[in-house]
Parts: structure tokens; C-alpha cells; sequence
């Protein structure tokens, strides 16, 4: 066990310093032009292997479904935004209800057919990362610096639950999703998340209502991670492409900040 965790280490640790060193440089250049452009192709790349995966092609509804969204982001601005991103965290709070009570298999339209989904949840993503950079106020705290702790604090939660379910996991929280998923490596991931916060919030470096909210977004994290694994398991596939050495596809990459970051620009929305 001990020696296939390692060899899986070192399979994926240059794709991930890589994609790391990625994302630090972008967010200290701190260019929304820049920001904007590498989401539209990360967002490009998503669409292209959801078509890959999917049994229907896309038609000409889905396709204006996605481009009416976009205009009507760059018409309306916050206002259709916001809307977006209310109707984002809905979805997910309800697919966790159904997740909670090991019911999401019920759920058919989770599945790589549907585009519509697939549409959805690209756009809910793209529209959570150009609010948070440009509509939210953060009450003087950079708001790619509150964009960093999102992508870092996912990102810890994901290492530390492999980790650690994989090092101790006895206790499947999913089986019919995801066997390899435990509640050891659950409470791991959620640890590791809340020992970052607490500190970063003594150095006072995030303010009491950014704590908040990102504790209340650390559970997603795992809800994300789940909607990917059964998209995956419903379809049959082991990863969702093989662009990423060692971490498979785009969505496989995404999936967890693809919950978390949405609902927490819908709550930044709400609350700050």
C-alpha cells in the first residue's frame, strides 16, 4: 500500500507543481485580462472533453443556452451573475442532500449525456472566478489573494484527504459512488483546511466574516469531488481525459473547485 502511494506521489507531483507554479504566477501578476483569458480556454478545454465523454452531440439549443448566458453576463453584469451563482449553490445543495442520503444515484440527470450540465457547471465556474476578481468587495483585502486561498485551501483538502485515506482509511462514505473514498479521509481534509484558516485568520490576514465563509465552503470540497466520481462511475470511465499526467482530465482536475468556488462567490454576494 505504502509503495503504491508513493510511486502515485511522485507519478503526479510534476503535473501538480506545475499547474501550482501556474496559478501563483497568474494571480500575482494580478491581470483580470489575463485571468479571464486562461479561464475561457481552461473553460474551452472542459467543453471539448465533455463532448468527448458525452453519447449526444451538442445541438443548437445547448449551444445558445451557453452563448445567451455569456451575453447576458456581459450585459447585465452582477445582477445576472449573482442570479447564476444563486441558482449554482442551489443545485449543489441539493445534489448534497441527495448525496447525504446516499440517494444521487436517483439523480439521472447526472450524467456526461446530459450538456446541459456539463454547460451549467462551466459557467457557474467562469462566472464565480470573474465575480470574485471584479463585483465582490472584500472590505480591503486583495480580492486575488481571497482567489489564492480558494484554489490553495481545495487543493489542501484534496492532498490531505488521499492522504490520509489512503495511509488509514477503513470507513467507505460512498461505496456505490466511490469505494476509495473514506470518512477518515474526510475528517483528514477537513482538519487539514481548518488548521490552515485558523492560522492564517491569528496573523489576521483574513477578517472574521472571510473565516466564516470559508469554513462554510470547506465541505463542497468532497461534494465536488463526489458529482465527478459519479459522472465517472455512471459512465464507466476510470478518469474523465488523460491531458494531466498522473491526475487525468480537465474535469477530474476541477471538480472540487468547481463546487466550492461558486458557492462561495454566491455567499460572498449574500453576506459581504
Amino acid at each position: 500500500m505504502a509503495k503504491e502511494l508513493y510511486r502515485n506521489i511522485w507519478l503526479r507531483l510534476p503535473t501538480a507543481l506545475l499547474i501550482a507554479a501556474s496559478i501563483v504566477i497568474i494571480l500575482f501578476i494580478q491581470s483580470i485580462m489575463l485571468l479571464v483569458l486562461v479561464m475561457l480556454m481552461a473553460c474551452a478545454l472542459l467543453l471539448i472533453e465533455w463532448g468527448k465523454l458525452s453519447d449526444t452531440k451538442m445541438d443548437l439549443l445547448q449551444i445558445m443556452f451557453c452563448i445567451t448566458s455569456m451575453v447576458c453576463m456581459l450585459y447585465f453584469e452582477s445582477i445576472f451573475i449573482s442570479a447564476f451563482l444563486y441558482l449554482a449553490m442551489s443545485f449543489w445543495l441539493i445534489y448534497s442532500f441527495f448525496l447525504i442520503t446516499q440517494n444521487s444515484l436517483s439523480l439521472k440527470m447526472i450524467t456526461f449525456n446530459n450538456n446541459y450540465l456539463g454547460i451549467f457547471l462551466m459557467l457557474s465556474f467562469l462566472f464565480s472566478i470573474i465575480a470574485l476578481v471584479t463585483y465582490v468587495d472584500f472590505l480591503g483585502i486583495n480580492n486575488f489573494f481571497i482567489l489564492f486561498l480558494l484554489i490553495f485551501i481545495t487543493a489542501l483538502i484534496d492532498v490531505a484527504a488521499y492522504l490520509i485515506g489512503n495511509l488509514i482509511g477503513k470507513t467507505p462514505l460512498f461505496p456505490k459512488i466511490s469505494p476509495n473514498k473514506t470518512l477518515e479521509g474526510l475528517l483528514g481534509g477537513i482538519a487539514a483546511a481548518l488548521i490552515f484558516l485558523a492560522v492564517i485568520y491569528h496573523y489576521s490576514l483574513i477578517s472574521q466574516i472571510l473565516l466564516m465563509l470559508l469554513v462554510l465552503v470547506i465541505p463542497f470540497s468532497f461534494v465536488g469531488d463526489c458529482l465527478e466520481s459519479q459522472l465517472k462511475r455512471t459512465h464507466g470511465i476510470k478518469d474523465s481525459g488523460a491531458l494531466l499526467p498522473g491526475h487525468g482530465g480537465i474535469w477530474d482536475r476541477l471538480d472540487s473547485h468547481m463546487a466550492v468556488i461558486p458557492i462561495f462567490a454566491a455567499l460572498s454576494f449574500l453576506l459581504i
